[in-house]
C-alpha cells in the first residue's frame, strides 16, 4: 500500500536537519556549545506534507507537525517535541495513520532522557517508551504491539546515543561552515532494544523549493536501514536551511516502487529571522 510506505518514511524523517549553530566537529556529539545559541527555541512548530511520485501518479498523503516546548522532567530544564503524523482524510479509508512521538532531551547538552511512541497504522499498533540513564550508561524501556503482554528491557549506552527525534534537533546545531565536505558522521539511534549506527554525510549547499517557498538549504545525506519499504541501498537526502535556525525543508527517499518527498508547508515562533529564502 502505497500510503503505508510514504507515512513510514514520514516516521523516518521525524521519526527520523552556518553560521552560528553550536557543534564545529561533525562527530563531537558532547561539546553543544552554549544553549543560548541553539538553532530552536520554546513554542516552535513546524508541519511537514508528505508526497508519493511514481511515472504519473504525484499525489500528497499526509502530514506532520512538530512542536517545541519547554518542562522542567527530573528536577532538569528539558526541551520537549511533540511529533503527530497522520494520514489526509481521503486516505485514511485506504490505510489509516496515527502515530505520535514525545522526545525530551537536556535543554544544556541535548542529551535525550525521554522518548514515547504511540503508532497505530492500519491493523499495526505499537507502544514504547525509552529512559535514558546517563549517569549509569544504561537505556531502560518498554514495548509492546498490538494485545500482546508488554515487554521490558534494558541495555548499554554509548556516549552519542539519540533517539530519532531527539537527532534531529542535534542535526540542526551543527555549523556547517566549520565541516569539510563530504565528512561523515557516525550516529547511533536507539530503536527500542536495539542499537544501530548509521552513516551521515554533509554533501554542500543547494537551492531547494518547497512548499512554503525557495530556500538556501544544506545538504544532507543519511544512510537508511534496507527492508521491504525501501530500496536496495538506501539513502534519504535531507536539506535544511541555510540559516541559523537550520529547520527541514525538504527530504527525498526511494521507494522500491515510486518515491516520496518531504516539504517544509508552514513554520511558526521560530527562533531567528528566516534569511534563507
Amino acid at each position: 500500500m502505497k500510503a503505508k510506505k510514504i507515512l513510514l518514511s514520514l516516521n523516518l524523517l521525524i521519526v527520523a536537519t552556518t553560521i552560528s549553530a553550536q557543534i564545529t566537529s561533525f562527530d563531537d556529539c558532547e561539546n553543544t556549545g552554549n544553549p543560548a545559541n541553539f538553532a530552536f527555541q520554546n513554542g516552535e512548530s513546524i508541519t511537514l506534507e508528505a508526497n508519493y511520485k511514481w511515472g504519473l501518479v504525484n499525489t500528497n498523503v499526509g502530514e506532520a507537525t512538530l512542536k517545541l516546548s519547554k518542562e522542567d522532567y527530573n528536577n532538569h530544564i528539558h526541551f520537549v517535541s511533540s511529533v503527530n503524523i497522520k494520514t489526509y482524510s481521503f486516505f485514511d479509508a485506504f490505510f489509516k495513520v496515527r502515530d505520535y512521538f514525545v522526545s525530551k532531551f537536556s535543554a544544556e547538552n541535548m542529551k535525550p532522557s525521554y522518548f514515547y511512541q504511540d503508532t497505530h497504522e492500519g491493523k499495526y499498533t505499537k507502544k514504547s517508551t525509552m529512559n535514558f540513564d546517563w549517569n549509569q550508561k544504561k537505556l531502560s524501556g518498554t514495548k509492546q504491539r498490538k494485545k500482546a503482554p508488554e515487554k521490558e528491557y534494558t541495555i548499554n549506552l554509548n556516549g552519542c546515543t539519540f533517539d530519532i527525534i531527539s537527532f534531529l534537533y542535534f542535526l540542526r546545531n551543527i555549523d556547517f561552515g566549520a565541516v569539510k565536505l563530504n565528512s561523515d558522521l557516525k550516529v547511533t539511534f536507539a530503536l527500542d532494544d536495539i542499537l544501530k549506527t548509521l552513516n551521515v554525510s554533509y554533501k554542500g549547499t543547494k537551492k531547494i523549493k518547497t512548499k512554503a517557498g525557495k530556500f538556501n538549504s544544506i545538504e544532507i545525506s543519511v544512510q537508511l536501514l534496507e527492508n521491504e519499504t525501501f530500496a536496495s541501498e538506501p539513502e534519504m537526502l535531507l536539506y535544511i536551511s541555510n540559516d541559523k535556525n537550520h529547520i527541514p525543508l525538504y527530504a527525498e527517499m526511494p521507494l522500491r516502487i515510486g518515491r516520496v518527498c518531504i516539504s517544509l508547508a508552514d513554520y511558526s515562533n521560530l527562533k531567528y529571522p528566516v534569511t534563507s529564502k
